[in-house]
């Protein structure tokens, strides 16, 4: 069955074909199972390093600063983007309702290929909007940098055709609770958090992935005599607390939700301070 999709699929992307699949529920399933697992072989063994590649050279800044609860998430993310996503993007690609009155079978059979070529890469450079970079080489790399949502969109079109636009929700859901939440706090859970003491200072930075709205968000800093004594930071992003050290955007650290407490009984100055941070992170 693994051969067989994934060939369908592969001659889907070559040539789009308005064709359902008569499956029961339970092969549906080990359908998008299928599809889900070797789009994260691709993702992670090909897309993903070269988008990290790109973020090297880049240093790729994302938009969204907003603080999201482990709730908001999974509604957000997991149910509201991906349907209405679905719905502006691949809820059409049938032929089927109205579109059979107004174009002919033969004439919409022609004409498909182009609607799936072009919603997909709408739906990938859609989210060009995801960062707040505007050199021209990140224009230039754009196709790159989005690819994993033009092979994604290109599969989950496989998927609404071949089943229909549930199964292709239910994708695409599946795949941003994956990606966005279950690995992420996979990775949160057994990662320590950093910690440093010198005669100078002691640092803790624990990081988090969700805010949490029962627990106080404050930043706090101790500075006499152009010197930090303390600082914590309970709540924040990174990119937070560098905007409040400094001016704003003069350091990017990307997207890191962290409580802090650094304390030095002597005193450590503003550049001290983003010498200790560039040892846990890549500030530039």
């Amino acid at each position: 069955m693994i051969k067989t999709i994934l060939r369908d699929l592969f001659s889907f992307i070559k040539k789009p074909d308005d064709t359902q699949s008569r499956l029961t529920v339970k092969s549906k399933f080990l359908y998008i199972l299928i599809l889900l697992v070797f789009e994260f072989i691709l993702s992670y063994l090909f897309i993903f390093p070269v988008l990290e590649e790109i973020d090297s050279i880049l240093n790729l800044r994302s938009v969204d600063n907003e603080y999201y609860t482990a709730l908001k998430s999974v509604i957000l993310f997991v149910i509201v983007v991906p349907f209405g996503e679905e719905l502006l993007f691949r809820y059409f690609l049938r032929y089927k309702g109205l579109k059979t009155k107004v174009i002919s079978a033969a004439a919409w059979s022609r004409f498909f290929p182009f609607l799936v070529y072009s919603f997909a890469i709408c739906f990938g450079f859609m989210h060009i909007a995801n960062y707040t970079n505007s050199s021209n080489l990140f224009y230039a790399l754009s196709p790159l940098i989005i690819l994993t949502q033009l092979t994604g969109g290109l599969v989950i079109t496989f998927i609404r055709v071949r089943l229909n636009f549930i199964w292709g929700f239910l994708y695409h859901a599946l795949w941003n609770f994956m990606v966005m939440i279950a690995i992420p706090a996979v990775e949160v859970s057994y990662t320590e958090p950093y910690t440093e003491h010198t005669k100078n200072y002691t640092i803790a930075i624990e990081e988090k992935l969700f805010f949490d709205n029962d627990k106080e968000q404050s930043i706090k800093i101790d500075s006499t005599g152009g010197k930090i004594h303390g600082i914590t930071v309970k709540q924040y992003y990174l990119q937070t607390l560098l905007d409040t050290l400094y001016t704003k955007d003069r350091y990017y650290g990307g997207e890191a939700l962290i409580n802090l407490n650094l304390t030095s009984k002597d005193g450590v100055t503003k550049e001290g301070i983003i010498n200790i941070l560039k040892k846990e992170y890549e500030i530039e």
